[in-house]
This record gives structure tokens, sequence and C-alpha cells, in this order.
């Protein structure tokens, strides 16, 4: 009678049995689970950014660039004077459009434009709650960019 332990290899462990995973194995799900959570923060970026502003006495900044605006939600009320400075980052070697940007909301008959590296104070009333989308049509896409809208919610 044979007294030495049976010797299996992976290929004829029994069914049923698993083996203890190695450094290959852990670093391989490492680098996957990182790369998950790489893709989903850029794909949530545009929603994780978002930020309400509510003070319409002072002149609020809203920063824009080729990566949109910030922040890219804004909120006032009903027939209260918005004060905005709209502040351009982008300088005129930008590719599209110069380096120009434009806080836009057609709803409201608003079209302001921003030459490149520079700010720009602007006012406007809003004489009816809504939400309305402003954006910049002039580079990166224009309307059809995502990243280049945001909302403007006017509360009665």
């Amino acid at each position: 009678m044979n007294t030495e332990p049976s010797k299996t290899t992976p290929e004829q462990a029994p069914e049923g049995s698993h083996r203890k995973p190695g450094r290959r194995d852990v670093l391989s799900f490492g680098l996957i689970a990182a790369g998950a959570v790489g893709a989903a923060g850029y794909f949530l970026w545009p929603v994780l950014r978002q930020s309400a502003l509510r003070t319409p006495e002072a002149t609020e900044p809203v920063v824009i660039s080729m990566s949109g605006f910030s922040p890219n939600v804004l909120t006032a009320r009903v027939g209260e004077k918005v004060n905005l400075q709209l502040v351009n980052k982008d300088n005129s070697l930008h590719s599209d459009g110069g380096g120009w940007h434009q806080f836009a909301i057609d709803d409201l008959g608003l079209d302001f434009k921003v030459a490149p590296l520079s700010e720009t104070k602007v006012s406007f009333t809003v004489d009816k709650p809504g939400t309305y989308d402003f954006y910049c049509g002039i580079c990166c896409g224009g309307k059809a960019n995502p990243y280049m809208h945001g909302k403007l919610v006017v509360e009665a």
C-alpha cells in the first residue's frame, strides 16, 4: 500500500475545489477595478460637478472653458436681477472659435460673448419661473457638446 499523499494538479482537482488566488490574479482584479472606477468617474463628472448658485444681489463668476461652465447650474428668483461675471479661461489659440465663448439662453433672448482670456459682467431679469438651458455655441462642438451646457433654474 502506498503511504504517500496523492498529489493533484489543478486540472485534476476534484470538482468544487478552488485554488488560492495568486499575486497575478489580485493584480489583474485591482487593475480592472481601477479602470471601472475611472470610467465611472469620467462619465459621471458632469453630474458630480454641478453646483447651485443663489445670490442675486452679488455678481457671481461663471467660468467658461473648453471643458464647460463652472458652475453649470444657476438659480435665481422671478423678477430679481441676475448679475454674472463671465470668465473666459481659453486663449486665442484655442482651435475652435478662436478662443471666444458664449453664454446664450434662447428662451430668454440672451446672447453674451466673451473674448479670449477676458471677463465680461452681464445682468438680466427673468419674468417667469422655469428651467432654462444655457450654452456656448461658438466652440467645442457648440450646442451638440453636452459639456457646453448648463441650467438656469428660476423660482417664483
